[in-house]
């Protein structure tokens, strides 16, 4: 079940707290990591070793989540896109930041593109859906994922914007499957959100090539945030052996493999 702030209501960069507990830590994450389940059972199992600290998780997008940073709504930034991530910390926003924990992007589509596209390199097949006209479902939000399609359509030397195999949602990673689902579409997913939604799908893993797919999730503390030092505790014990060794424990709860896993090192 997926946590929720239930004394939080969230305006268009404001977030208004009717609780007045200190050690409230409002986590901002991407809306990959909150459909998939991770970050809900993670928050959990820090809430049990620490009961000194509440987290109340708000999906977003990565774009609206560093609005959020901005306004000091949010105390800890979970978010998957590295470009939005530097121009933060460039600004002097962040108290600390660091890559907790990794998972993948996937292509997903209508299994009859398996066989066709399995092994393809990623701006290969973009190229191949735009020369054909193959129906493609962006996310189009600001999103970590949306960060990631717009680096592989800049990749394949294509611009998608406006052709009309090409929509977009402006929504969130669930929702998004479910349109490509409908129109037997393809559409770039996070791995986790992905499996956590497959079994209401008709979409596969085309099996790309994956390289160029991998997905870093960075925790970013508010520098002044209210929830500062609670944020801190977090993001500390993510890191720890603790942290991992939770992490390691809810893949094999949620999906049966590793899905997220400690960041590369080198």
């Amino acid at each position: 079940m997926i946590r929720r702030a239930l004394c939080l209501l969230l305006l268009p960069f404001a977030l208004v707290s009717c609780g007045g507990n200190s050690d409230r830590v409002i986590v901002a994450a991407g809306t990959t990591v909150v459909d998939s389940g991770f970050i809900d059972a993670l928050a959990a199992r820090f809430e049990a070793e620490h009961p000194d600290v509440e987290l109340s998780i708000l999906p977003n997008p990565t774009r609206l989540i560093f609005e959020l940073g901005r306004q000091r709504s949010a105390d800890l930034l979970i978010t998957h896109a590295a470009a939005q991530e530097e121009t933060f910390i460039a600004e002097g926003r962040s108290f600390r930041s660091e890559v907790v924990f990794e998972s993948r992007f996937v292509l997903v589509g209508p299994p009859q593109l398996r066989d066709r596209f399995r092994t393809y390199e990623i701006p290969e097949v973009f190229r191949a859906i735009a020369t054909e006209g193959l129906p493609f479902v962006s996310r189009g939000d600001g999103s970590g994922t949306h960060e990631a399609e717009m680096e592989a359509w800049l990749e394949s030397g294509l611009d998608p914007s406006g052709q009309p195999w090409y929509a977009v949602t402006g929504s969130g990673m669930g929702p998004t499957l479910q349109v490509a689902d409908q129109r037997e579409a393809s559409t770039l997913a996070e791995i986790g959100s992905f499996i956590a939604a497959a079994e209401t799908l008709g979409l596969v893993d085309l099996e790309a090539e994956p390289e160029g797919l991998e997905n870093p999730y960075t925790a970013t503390v508010v520098a002044g945030a209210d929830g500062e030092a609670g944020a801190i505790e977090f993001l500390v014990w993510l890191t720890s052996d603790a942290g991992q060794k939770a992490i390691g424990e809810i893949n094999e709860e949620l999906f049966g493999q590793v899905v997220y896993h400690p960041p590369e090192v080198g």
